[in-house]
């Protein structure tokens, strides 16, 4: 199996989500099916909207119209009104309703990206740069800065091990790093692969590694998420 090509080509593949509500204020990142649907994220997005701020919460993302459709019938006893629409590229955030979520770097990415012709053999061990956790504040920038994404490889109660994390070849290329923060009432690690330029990119590793991580899923992060763990990739403690 040949890894993805770079995250800056073209795949020419339409990513779907499921609108489930519009509101004027933020809404929690959570949902009452969490457990009837797999490898899937719930992020939010923000516009304006004659000249009202307006903020949607999404769930996603689908490869194709139909997938989205089965889903939809699980949604909608939840939320009898959502619909489902082309993914949106702009304006989106997995923690950028959170202040003082914690960055970890487990691994600074070596290398680019991996190519089809690269070598798909694991690399040999490499220690992990692991370096302290740290926390920050969200400023907001006077120009919206690009939207990136991550794949989010999983979820965890306990603290995540970067010496249990399984040696992938491709997990090399990029930026291996964790999250800590609230979820669901309760303190949670998220095991996270950065950086992507569009969803479709970070949409391809993911179905890439998903046999390593069954609930592997990919989440549009905030730039305060961004800028920090690559601060923590240039200046490791």
């Amino acid at each position: 199996m040949n890894p993805p090509a770079n995250d800056d080509d073209s795949y020419g593949i339409g990513l779907y989500v499921i609108n489930l509500e519009s509101t004027s204020m933020p809404m929690p990142l959570t949902v009452p099916f969490r457990h009837e649907l797999v490898g899937f994220t719930v992020f939010r997005s923000r516009s304006f909207e004659h000249g009202r701020e307006c903020f949607r919460l999404h769930l996603g993302y689908f490869e194709s119209e139909q997938r989205a459709e089965d889903a939809l019938t699980v949604v909608r006893e939840h939320y009898p009104d959502a619909s489902i629409s082309a993914a949106p590229g702009t304006s989106l955030g997995s923690l950028d309703n959170t202040l003082n979520t914690e960055f970890r770097l487990l691994r600074s990415a070596y290398a680019r990206v991996v190519t089809p012709a690269s070598p798909t053999t694991v690399p040999a061990p490499v220690a992990a740069k692991v370096v302290a956790s740290a926390v920050v504040w969200a400023v907001a920038p006077a120009v919206p800065p690009p939207q990136h994404y991550a794949v989010q490889l999983e979820w965890s109660l306990a603290p995540i091990i970067a010496a249990k994390v399984p040696r992938l070849a491709i997990l090399e290329a990029y930026h291996l790093y964790t999250v800590r923060m609230l979820r669901e009432g309760s303190p949670q690690q998220g095991l996270r692969l950065g950086f992507f330029t569009s969803a479709e990119s970070a949409f391809r590793v993911a179905e890439y590694v998903r046999p390593e991580f069954p609930g592997v899923g990919v989440v549009p992060v905030s730039h305060r998420e961004y800028a920090r763990a690559i601060e923590l990739a240039r200046h490791p403690r």
